[in-house]
């Protein structure tokens, strides 16, 4: 009777410390998937940059449907809140609540694979995106009729349809700057180019595009993405004083936004590129913070 007992004491000291084992391994795991903090008030806000999905030509900068539905699966089995930057600045300027676990997907240039292949999936799985477009292809394409879904933009009335559900959040991405010519690269000041003829340039370029967007949402963009990530400080402050709330780089890293505005400008974010799934970026983005 007593070695029954015993052996009935010894399994449930066995049991219980593999419960505890198995809890503090999926506990460590989550922290790392859930960069969730509190500390002074601010949390870790993952942002992941996308640029095109489509069937073919993968790579850097371009997945497959598949591969963005799986993002969209994980995100939501894994607890995510997939936010919009109107919601960070929101949250910095006004106070606004952020849900648990929040991330921002976002795609530049404004693809027509973008409406083809990622709106429909949004409207399945309810999640939003930003996306930051370039006026000038949009007015291009919106005067031709070319589909192809390897190189053509979207239109305009194609924007206003997304905007218009609520789940395309529309972000400035320069007028006609996203291209390297005459010595400028994207909208990043030319060597030897006086502060007043660069303010200019830069000023017309993105207010071009926020009134164009303006009339045909009549809705203004709060955040300016930089193409190809470059810009210098003089830049980043035309940017303020053109009323933007944030600016969206090509950075690598996770964000800490806190209740200063100034974390919303040069906000971090991480490609996701064929074949390296948003779980892996996610857990390689947290090691930029620890």
């Amino acid at each position: 009777m007593k070695l029954i007992k015993k052996i009935n004491w010894t399994y449930t000291v066995l049991l219980t410390l593999f419960l505890v084992l198995v809890i503090t391994y999926i506990a460590r795991n989550k922290s790392e998937i859930f960069p969730i903090s509190s500390t002074n008030n601010a949390i870790y806000v993952p942002i992941v940059m996308y640029h095109q999905v489509k069937d073919k030509n993968l790579g850097k900068n371009a997945i497959s449907a598949y591969e963005f539905e799986s993002d969209l699966k994980y995100l939501s089995e894994n607890n995510y809140n997939v936010i919009t930057v109107n919601q960070l600045i929101d949250h910095v300027y006004n106070g606004k609540e952020l849900p648990l676990n929040p991330i921002v997907l976002t795609f530049d240039d404004g693809y027509l694979n973008t409406y083809k292949f990622v709106f429909p999936l949004l409207k399945q799985y309810n999640m939003p995106i930003v996306l930051s477009v370039v006026g000038k292809c949009i007015d291009d394409f919106s005067r031709v009729c070319d589909d192809n879904v390897n190189y053509a933009h979207i239109t305009w009335d194609q924007l206003r349809e997304m905007y218009d559900s609520g789940l395309v959040e529309i972000q400035n991405h320069t007028y006609d700057l996203h291209k390297i010519k005459n010595g400028r690269y994207g909208c990043y000041q030319v060597k030897d180019e006086s502060l007043e003829h660069y303010q200019n340039i830069l000023t017309d370029d993105l207010t071009k595009l926020q009134d164009k967007v303006k009339d045909i949402t009549n809705y203004n963009p709060t955040t300016f993405t930089y193409p190809y990530g470059k810009y210098n400080d003089t830049t980043e402050s035309i940017i303020k004083n053109l009323g933007f709330k944030a600016t969206l780089s090509c950075t690598y890293g996770i964000n800490v936004i806190s209740e200063n505005p100034e974390t919303l400008f040069g906000l971090k974010r991480m490609c996701r590129s064929h074949n390296y799934d948003i779980e892996e970026l996610l857990k390689d983005g947290m090691k930029t913070i620890r």
